[in-house]
């Protein structure tokens, strides 16, 4: 029996503009490709599965065509993605080993984007590494950096520019061949900046920082990768303005294990954390163990990763809701007692 499958050529997407992909067949061979009509009506309602950057594909090549036909999206080994307002789940990236987050040191700073991320990224299976860009343009980058250290320990933190080279040298021992990095952060942190340091060349087009607001203006409009010298794939993302949560709990648990492992110590299994006798949560808040700020934004997190699953079952909804609601009040009230000075 003759198989479908023969005539298909192994296929990877380096780059997307909406419906239309290029696709590499080795170092130097790529073409534009799109899918199948078959693909396109058997994954109608199912955006996720359509192909993204990073995808191994299999494509079959027609006769007096300029583009290939992408008829299969091999399993996935790693994949972020995030929840898309008018998609429902979008793909960002796939197959990659490590995501580099980038946060610019001026004014890009926000330490519950970085929890977004994060949980995103420790979900998709990769690897995550944050990048504290544009080292140059502040004064206590060290400071900035041991802070972060303590609280998402066990992540690597470089703060970098590429004004000092030797600052960005320490990234390149995620770059090791055979491996593929993605470059996450929002628009103007100066990603396609150390896209160009890492390719050794100007590849991307960057813009400098608007004087009014430190922020750099979104110059990669496109998701693409390329190849590096040292052997690695590298790939670059435009600024994500949203950064849903789908249903990323076990990435919101890793991000936040410390928390799970103070709820562990609560006298009583179900504990609510809403003042009860014994409650590890509430006596770590009260003593300055954890900080007030992390634990509303493991709430917020925990409660957005997990929307999916309870949407799907009203009764569970109006539960979580109420339980949700509990929790909140307790937290405000703990921290309104707190700036009274009451304990």
């Amino acid at each position: 029996m003759e198989n479908k499958e023969d005539d298909l050529k192994l296929a990877r997407v380096i780059g997307q503009e909406r419906d239309l992909y290029r696709v590499t067949f080795g170092e130097s061979t790529s073409l534009l490709a799109q899918v199948s009509g078959r693909f396109r009506h058997d994954f109608a309602n199912a955006p996720g599965a359509f192909p993204a950057v990073g995808d191994w594909v299999l494509c079959r090549m027609e006769e007096h065509q300029d583009k290939a036909l992408i008829q299969k999206v091999l399993d996935r080994r790693t994949c972020f993605y995030r929840r898309d307002p008018g998609q429902g789940v979008q793909v960002v990236a796939a197959n990659v080993d490590v995501v580099f987050i980038v946060t610019s040191l001026n004014r890009d700073l926000n330490v519950n984007r970085l929890d977004r991320y994060l949980s995103i990224a420790w979900d998709s299976g990769a690897s995550p590494v944050i990048v504290l860009s544009k080292a140059d343009l502040v004064e206590n980058a060290e400071s900035i950096l041991r802070d972060l250290e303590n609280t998402y320990i066990g992540v690597p933190i470089y703060a970098v520019s590429v004004f000092e080279p030797q600052t960005c040298e320490g990234l390149r021992k995620y770059l090791k061949p055979g491996k593929t990095a993605v470059l996450m952060g929002s628009s103007g942190v100066g990603k396609s900046t150390l896209t160009n340091f890492f390719l050794g060349e100007e590849i991307l087009k960057t813009q400098s920082a608007r004087e009014d607001d430190d922020r750099g203006r979104h110059t990669t409009t496109s998701r693409s990768l390329f190849r590096l010298k040292e052997g690695a794939v590298l790939m670059d993302t435009p600024g994500m303005r949203q950064l849903g949560l789908h249903d990323q709990e076990e990435g919101v648990q890793e991000l936040f294990s410390d928390i799970l492992s103070l709820s562990e110590q609560c006298k009583f299994r179900d504990c609510a954390h809403n003042q009860e006798p014994g409650c590890a949560i509430h006596n770590a808040l009260s003593n300055g163990d954890l900080d007030p700020d992390r634990w509303e934004s493991y709430l917020k997190l925990q409660k957005e990763a997990s929307y999916q699953e309870r949407r799907l079952d009203p009764a569970k909804m109006a539960e979580e809701k109420k339980r949700w609601k509990k929790i909140h009040l307790a937290a405000k009230v703990h921290m309104a007692r707190k700036s009274r000075g009451e304990i």
